[in-house]
């Protein structure tokens, strides 16, 4: 009997064990398509325009299968090739199996696959690419096709200048133009999904921690708790009540534990860069970033095929101290409503008593009806640092004005 147990044990485990190999090796497959692609440039250089969204993510306009139009894109070095599924149906796009992803926010998700004969970026062109089809709900974003992710961008050498608002790519890293003052910052480049890694340590005689480049996280840096916790020699802390981040997938269905944190000093390992004052995101579920809110102080150029992060400071001290009012706004198309979503410790927000999940009535003046209504103040090219803002909560309707000031002053 005991005999018959151990048996039937062994069938099962060893029947598990075939199940979970069999399961890695497909997604192993299924994320080797994503880096599929065939790339077609005849200049040594190509210079592309971009935008920003409302959100702070890099727009490109990206022809997709031979199209006459031009549809915006984000670009995303932190991610794979995806198309929005509220678009996908617009291009006929076959089905080429599904693959898991890992959203910013630690929350792990299924996706299709597509392909994608030919996309055109100005005088650039792939064939033979793969994409993710995924729903992306954010507020203002309707407009949005996709992601061009690290799996396109892994063929070209990428020059980001932030302040003329355009990129530069080339094949070859030494027919990009540089000033004197570069810092040069080695990266890592993961051999299954294609993503850019540096290491950061938050103290010269800690172990080195490794951060994704991330142009599609519009922050500063994300950082996992437990990380900075162990390592960091000073830290100052805002908590964050309510949902700050959302990533692609969904949000996640942890336990909200964000926090603002102020980091005394982050080294680049291998180099003798390093910054200051580095204000960041920090979460247990989060995953450890480098966004563009830190890339946007330099002119900023990436390469796979070199493994290298070259910067360019745009001025002679970095600042990366922010001013906020201390809270963030999501509408809620399912309740036809805009709500605080979220209020940061000891900021301007909570000093006034700006309660979490009130409804939001009115910014400076202007009636919120809908999600147009929402997006159309976004969208303010330029608006003044204090906000007048009327809202509703426990039925009772109040207007304060908040100012922007620094999170840790």
């Amino acid at each position: 009997m005991i005999k018959k147990i151990a048996l039937i044990f062994v069938v099962v485990f060893v029947s598990l064990l075939l199940i979970a190999g069999i399961g890695l090796w497909y997604i192993v497959k299924q994320q080797e398509k994503l880096k599929q692609g065939e790339l077609i440039l005849e200049k040594s250089v190509v210079t592309i325009p971009f935008d920003y969204s409302t959100s702070g993510h890099i727009i490109i306009n990206v022809n997709v299968e031979g199209s006459k139009e031009a549809y915006p894109f984000i670009l995303d070095s932190g991610a794979s090739n995806f198309i929005f599924k509220n678009h996908s149906n617009e291009f006929d796009l076959e089905n080429n199996g599904s693959s898991i992803g890992l959203g910013a926010t630690g929350n792990f998700f299924m996706a299709k696959v597509k392909k994608v004969d030919k996309i055109q970026i100005g005088e650039v062109e792939f064939k033979g690419l793969n994409f993710k089809e995924i729903d992306f709900g954010f507020n203002c974003s309707d407009h949005i096709y996709g992601l061009i992710g690290n799996g396109t961008m892994r063929h070209l050498n990428w020059q980001i200048d932030f302040e003329q608002k355009e990129i530069t790519v080339s094949k070859n890293l030494e027919d990009l133009k540089f000033t004197k003052k570069v810092i040069e910052i080695p990266l890592r480049i993961n051999k299954t999904s294609s993503h850019p890694y540096a290491y950061l340590k938050f103290s010269g005689r800690k172990k080195s921690k490794k951060f994704i480049v991330d142009l599609g996280n519009s922050g500063t840096m994300s950082v996992k708790e437990k990380d900075v916790l162990k390592d960091s020699l000073q830290i100052k802390r805002r908590k964050v009540y309510g949902k700050m981040s959302e990533g692609l997938g969904g949000e996640s269905k942890k336990k909200d534990d964000e926090s603002i944190i102020l980091l005394d000093t982050v080294l680049f390992n291998n180099t003798t860069y390093k910054v200051h004052k580095l204000q960041a995101k920090s979460s247990s579920n989060g995953m450890n970033l480098l966004g563009l809110g830190f890339f946007k102080k330099y002119k900023t150029t990436i390469s796979w095929s070199d493994k290298k992060m070259i910067l360019e400071p745009y001025d002679s001290i970095q600042n990366f101290i922010q001013k906020s009012r201390g809270f963030g706004m999501k509408y809620k198309k399912e309740e036809g409503k805009l709500i605080i979503k979220s209020i940061v410790e000891k900021s301007a927000a909570s000093k006034l008593e700006l309660p979490l999940n009130a409804e939001v009535l009115t910014l400076n003046g202007k009636e919120i009806l809908s999600e147009n209504d929402f997006c159309a103040y976004r969208n303010l090219r330029h608006t003044p640092d204090t906000l007048k803002i009327k809202f509703k909560h426990n039925n009772n309707v109040k207007e304060i004005a908040i100012l922007k000031e620094e999170v840790f002053k």
